[in-house]
């Protein structure tokens, strides 16, 4: 990630560098859901239309970086579920707008453990261009706690669904859902901070 920061010194350059474009910086090319900012918690204060300013940007963050995180919950219960998934208040986002391996604009709404199987799901709005296909066999690699990883099967039960619940970014959204991954290497707890990255 490149997140611009929350105070203190900001240059137009950081809201480039965060979100992509070239020079020189045009500030109506930065509205939400253009073609480069997504809807995300982090981005709520940029504008889709309208009076725009530099101060919107802070704390706001793009696809310039590889690398997600979030701080993971629990479901608690006999069969819990750890991570963050933003429908069920499970876990809250840090930032998980990241561009994978491949190149595909990622902007995740969710991404969650149970016993040996991982849930993940992004939004397909622009200017992410995750389609309901493009994140199969993809590599899941995570850091935190403890290390882990998760190889998308590239069928079953809900691979590759179109979830349209989601309340991320303050709005009910369009997202294409993974699930069913085998979990090796370790597993996802409630109450630390977990990086990921995805091949």
């Amino acid at each position: 990630m490149s997140r611009i920061p929350a105070s203190g010194a900001m240059t137009w350059n950081d809201i480039q560098n965060s979100f992509g474009g070239s020079n020189p910086v045009a500030i109506t090319e930065y509205y939400t859901g253009g073609s480069f900012v997504t809807p995300s918690d982090l981005n709520s204060d940029i504008p889709t239309s309208g009076q725009i300013e530099a101060g919107d940007f802070r704390g706001a963050d793009g696809f310039s970086g590889t690398t997600g995180s979030f701080p993971a919950g629990s479901t608690g219960g006999k069969s819990p579920e750890f991570g963050w998934d933003d429908n069920r208040s499970l876990g809250s986002n840090l930032g998980t707008a990241i561009s994978t391996g491949q190149g595909i604009k990622c902007n995740f709404t969710k991404m969650y453990t149970g016993i040996g199987f991982v849930v993940y799901a992004s939004l397909m709005t622009s200017p992410c261009t995750v389609t309901t296909t493009n994140l199969q066999a993809r590599l899941i690699s995570g850091s935190g706690a403890n290390t882990w990883s998760a190889q998308q099967a590239g069928s079953g039960a809900q691979a590759g669904t179109v979830d349209a619940t989601s309340a991320f970014g303050g709005g009910t959204n369009t997202v294409a859902q993974y699930a069913l991954a085998p979990l090796t290497g370790g597993a996802i707890s409630s109450g630390s901070t977990y990086n990921f990255t995805i091949s």
